[in-house]
């Protein structure tokens, strides 16, 4: 404190005007001396701080030293020592204190601080009874009143008890000995004691069903011993509350979904180079759209590949279902680079799920697999872990499902399910009875669509991406998965040499291990020979060959050197020779046709009055079965029904619709009569380019086969 003060600054210590001043230093008799004034013009009155009285005295002493900055410097110097733990005392690190825990030992330091300032110049004892004057009269600074309810810890908060006893602050001098803050934090009151009833509630309650807490109760309380008390459904709630939501979904979420609220560790893809990682993934496509071959509702599969590096969709393919054939194509798209398609290459790394198209042997079998023969380390991430995968999976959110939205027949999340349902009514209508419907997209239109989405992905900004100026707005935004690559292109960086036509056609010819018996080789339901094959009899050889054509396959030795073109020679299972994507076609309409037949056992069962009921005599459900005659009557009509010969349908793949029309042309030749239904199919099918292909083989084949 000063031993002068002049009237202009009385007035800012006091907060009041220049005129009160001077009243008041006239009514208490204050002694001053005249200066010159500094501002220019005049005399100013110095007051000495010696006549002042002692209640001005404190509030100038108290505006000068105890200022809130100051007191926050002084505390953030004073608790440097705050992590430390003071193990004589027991006293908590002051990590583990709550935030009300925090405030209080906060204010107790900040008013300790300004009892330390009247103990310097007082005594501790006149100093003690200075202070609490200072606190009951309420002369203490707002900030400083402020923080007396909140030391003193005691219920109501801002508006508690604001008095400071003699014993109050003895004890924070004490605690000021002991050389660590924290002393002066209060004690937690929770109670951290786990109750005796909890491992009861936890096994009844962390379960995959995520039953409620009142039916865990309910299960608990049979479990629970004579001994231990039944809690209340407060006290349960509060005790599982207590708990973390990790612990708390502990057994009742599990893989995936537990995962998807535990910490997860993000790639960093900033050191790639495009070409080094390839992701690839099938998804199921949330619409339905016209089927390729019979024109029903179905929701195809579509695979995408993806460069890690820089996110652009380097590659993809469409198909019926989830197959090789179909991972196959995605990758050949992705590795071929002409004038149309100037990004994509061969990566060193791929990485996919467990999908069947992924494992298959065809891809990744280490001898004839087409990802070794490609020089591509394949890496197959674990089941049940989504999030590894993660950027293939916000690619088909961002592109597929965004895609499938443009459709009527979107079925995926979100989609209002009354509309849903009109329109699936709508689609079983027409197919039923005009064979196709216009809410379905064709499938050439489909895959237009799907080119479409991955163009439009592939030029929109991507947020995992680095940030540029757009030269049109001037703002900046993301990069897009194309900018990115050219960016690559830009430094220097240019991908191997692309594969040549020639190279791709032999490369992606699937592979297989075949037998050889006496020249000939058994491939699905096709037989193939040749001449040079009678030297590798009994032995092991690989068959390459073509999805889309059976007629000729490639054969090599397990040292993969040329051997020979085998053609279909003998030993047919059908008239001409069945592809691949016949064969696979085949094998799906077995099974669907199995679960048919499975689902019509069921249904006629139902119709028998076959009933498993315990309890009932046998003697009882006939007697029953036998109260309507009409029911008798209705059987019977419906036993005529079914021997009835079926209505003629269109056949599903095109090597059946072929046989079909062959059969017709043939009823026709004959002069029998056939349906209207058969003479439109007749006269369409006759126009398609599936026919044109069929009889141009069949004619190619007829001359060997006379012989």
């Amino acid at each position: 404190m000063k031993s002068r003060y002049d009237s202009t600054e009385v007035m800012m210590l006091l907060g009041i005007s220049k005129v009160a001043v001077h009243k008041k230093a006239k009514k208490k008799g204050w002694d001053f001396v005249w200066k010159n004034n500094p501002a220019g013009g005049g005399k100013l009155k110095v007051y000495m701080s010696k006549s002042f009285d002692e209640k001005t005295q404190i509030k100038i002493f108290l505006k000068e030293n105890l200022t809130s900055e100051k007191f926050e410097i002084k505390n953030k110097a004073n608790t440097e020592q705050l992590a430390k733990t003071d193990e004589k005392e027991n006293l908590p690190c002051l990590l583990e204190l709550k935030g009300w825990q925090r405030k209080t030992m906060d204010a107790r330091i900040c008013l300790y601080r300004v009892f330390e300032q009247l103990e310097e110049l007082h005594g501790t004892n006149k100093a003690i009874e200075k202070f609490i004057a200072l606190v009951k009269t309420e002369t203490l600074p707002e900030h400083l009143l402020k923080l007396v309810p909140v030391a003193n810890a005691r219920s109501g908060g801002k508006n508690g008890k604001r008095t400071i006893s003699r014993a109050t602050i003895m004890r924070w001098k004490r605690w000021d000995r002991q050389g660590n803050p924290v002393a002066f934090a209060p004690k937690s009151i929770e109670k951290n004691k786990i109750p005796v009833w909890a491992d009861y509630f936890l096994k009844c309650y962390q379960v995959p069903q995520n039953i409620c807490m009142t039916e865990a109760m309910e299960e608990m309380e049979k479990i629970l011993p004579p001994d231990i008390p039944m809690p209340s459904y407060d006290q349960v709630r509060r005790f599982n509350n207590k708990r973390s939501r990790l612990d708390r979904e502990r057994g009742r979420r599990t893989g995936s979904a537990f995962k998807s609220i535990k910490r997860y560790r993000q790639r960093d893809t900033s050191q790639l180079l495009p070409t080094d990682v390839y992701l690839c993934d099938g998804h199921s496509f949330k619409a339905k759209v016209s089927h390729p071959t019979h024109g029903r509702p179905f929701k195809p599969e579509v695979c995408a590949v993806i460069d890690a590096a820089t996110r652009v969709v380097v590659g993809w393919s469409a198909g019926v279902a989830e197959s090789a054939i179909t991972v196959a194509d995605a990758l050949r798209h992705a590795v071929t680079i002409n004038d149309d398609k100037k990004y994509g290459g061969i990566p060193a790394i791929l990485y996919t799920d467990g999908g069947s198209g992924n494992i298959a042997k065809v891809n990744s079998d280490k001898i004839v697999g087409l990802f070794p023969r490609l020089g591509i380390t394949a890496e197959k991430g674990l089941p049940g872990n989504a999030q590894g995968h993660g950027l293939m999976e916000i690619v088909n959110k961002s592109m597929w499902i965004k895609a499938a939205k443009k459709l009527l027949t979107f079925c995926g999340k979100g989609m209002d399910a009354a509309t849903q349902r009109r329109v699936y009514l709508t689609v079983n209508k027409d197919i039923k009875h005009k064979g196709t419907s216009d809410s379905l997209i064709s499938w050439p239109a489909f895959l237009k669509l799907c080119q479409e989405a991955v163009d439009d992905y592939n030029r929109r900004p991507h947020r995992a991406l680095p940030k540029i100026t757009d030269q049109q707005t001037g703002r900046k935004r993301h990069m897009s998965p194309f900018e990115q690559w050219a960016m690559f292109v830009a430094k220097g960086w240019q991908p191997e040499e692309p594969l040549s036509q020639d190279e791709l056609t032999v490369l992606f010819r699937p592979r297989q291990k075949v037998h050889v018996k006496r020249g000939y080789i058994k491939l699905w339901t096709n037989s193939y020979s040749h001449k040079a094959l009678e030297h590798y009899h009994d032995e092991r050889l690989i068959a390459a060959y073509d999805i889309h054509d059976s007629s000729l396959i490639q054969v090599w030795d397990t040292e993969d050197r040329f051997i020979c073109h085998a053609k279909v020679d003998s030993n047919k299972s059908d008239y001409f020779p069945m592809s691949k994507v016949e064969h696979a076609g085949k094998e799906r309409a077995k099974r669907r046709s199995k679960i048919a037949y499975d689902n019509l056992d069921e249904i006629e069962a139902e119709l028998q009055g076959v009933l498993d009921i315990k309890g009932v005599q046998v003697q009882e459900v006939i007697e029953a079965s036998a109260l309507s005659s009409q029911t008798t009557i209705d059987r019977e009509e419906l036993q005529k029904e079914m021997e009835m010969e079926p209505e003629w349908e269109v056949p599903m793949d095109d090597a059946a619709k072929y046989r079909a029309w062959c059969d017709l042309d043939q009823q026709l030749h004959h002069g029998e009569a056939i349906t209207d239904k058969q003479a439109r199919f007749y006269r369409a099918f006759q126009k398609s380019e599936t026919y044109a292909a069929f009889k141009m083989v069949n004619e190619d084949l007829a001359p060997a086969v006379n012989q």
